[in-house]
């Protein structure tokens, strides 16, 4: 491994991610203490996501001594098997409010297969992107992504994980826009989302369609649906420019904001660091995609990048999501902030993901193996 062949400008986005994720948590401890008199349920999310970034960093690290062309090989069985833990979930999973999301693994929460399974769609569709053009043509190519993605939308759905699903849908979609599809092929494409999106619309559930009317009017129920999304904009706006740091928070010490630490984690920001934190984190995801973009352009081998594509598209839709449901911009949905919320599976995916760059980078000129 050359240390000249690493993405520095991707790396160091990455790392003040990770670092910045880390410093909300610790921060929120702090004003946990300073509220409560003891430590609470902040640190052991700092103390935990500690152990976990640190077992990712190291698979994260040997991957880099692997030709990262042996994913083709890989993604198959890597597909068979995240299905099946998606299936698997629906019957043995354990959850919260009516879902079942995590497989329990050696007496933790456990392994969430929605997350493992964004990297696995994105090395699925990427190899059929990639297939020998003389084999298949452009439209069994698009039917077969179709045919590989939907078992997963459908299933993760079913748990239920309307966010998870629509983002697995979201990521196809981009990484099908980049195969360089005609005017027909794109309205073709445009014609099965829609007929997709108005069986979503007429499946949905009773609390998601009021999660959508919450989001189109959260006043209208402030003590009952519209509750999270109204203390979240609070606790945004409360953080004024700097931040109400570690002696002036409230609404994370007394959990004013439910799940703040993981779905709503961008409130946080906000309340312990103010808008200037705010900004910070979103410059840090601009650093993030720039590079990511970067890293792509120099690119050569189709499968790298569509790969690349796949995990551009990952980070930019779940940041745009995670942010603007925050402050009532977007639906509530369990989606995560990238290195920033609290999750096992969540972070394991990320650095994998970011692994994985660099990997493509950093053999971009190699010879096939």
């Amino acid at each position: 491994m050359k240390f000249h062949r690493l993405p520095l400008f991707f790396i160091i986005s990455v790392v003040l991610l990770i670092g910045f994720g880390l410093a909300t948590f610790y921060v929120a401890s702090l004003a946990e203490r300073y509220t409560l008199g003891h430590f609470g349920s902040y640190y052991s999310y700092f103390q935990k996501t500690l152990l976990l970034l640190g077992l990712s960093l190291i698979i994260a690290v040997m991957l880099q001594f692997v030709n990262y062309r042996v994913l083709r090989y890989l993604t198959i069985p890597a597909y068979v098997i995240g299905t099946g833990l998606l299936i698997a979930v629906l019957f043995f999973g354990t959850g919260a409010y009516g879902s079942r999301r995590w497989i329990p693994v050696a007496g933790s929460s456990g392994l969430q297969p929605s997350e493992i399974q964004k990297l696995v769609i994105i090395l699925i569709v990427a190899l059929i992107l990639t297939l020998p053009q003389k084999r298949l043509t452009i439209g069994l190519k698009i039917l077969l992504v179709i045919a590989a993605v939907i078992p997963s939308v459908l299933l993760v759905e079913k748990e239920p994980d309307l966010g998870s699903a629509s983002l697995l849908l979201g990521i196809s979609v981009i990484m099908l826009v980049h195969f360089r599809l005609t005017g027909r092929q794109l309205l073709v494409l445009g014609l099965v989302l829609a007929l997709v999106g108005g069986g979503v619309w007429l499946g949905l559930r009773p609390y998601q369609r009021t999660r959508i009317e919450t989001f189109l009017n959260p006043q209208a129920d402030p003590l009952g649906n519209g509750y999270n999304v109204i203390q979240s904009i609070v606790a945004t706006g409360s953080g004024g420019l700097w931040g109400r740091g570690i002696k002036g928070s409230t609404q994370a010490p007394l959990s004013f904001v439910p799940v703040q630490y993981a779905d709503f984690v961008f409130s946080l920001v906000g309340e312990l660091f103010g808008f200037a934190g705010c900004a910070l984190l979103v410059l840090l995801f601009v650093m993030l995609l720039w590079s990511t973009f970067l890293v792509f352009r120099s690119l050569t081998d189709d499968f790298a990048r569509y790969i690349v594509v796949g995990i551009g598209a990952m980070w930019f839709l779940q940041a745009a999501v995670n942010m603007g449901m925050t402050i009532g911009l977007s639906p509530v949905t369990g989606i995560p902030l990238p290195f920033i919320s609290y999750g096992g599976s969540s972070l394991f995916t990320q650095v994998m993901a970011a692994s994985i760059v660099v990997s493509v980078y950093r053999v971009r000129d190699e010879l096939r193996f």
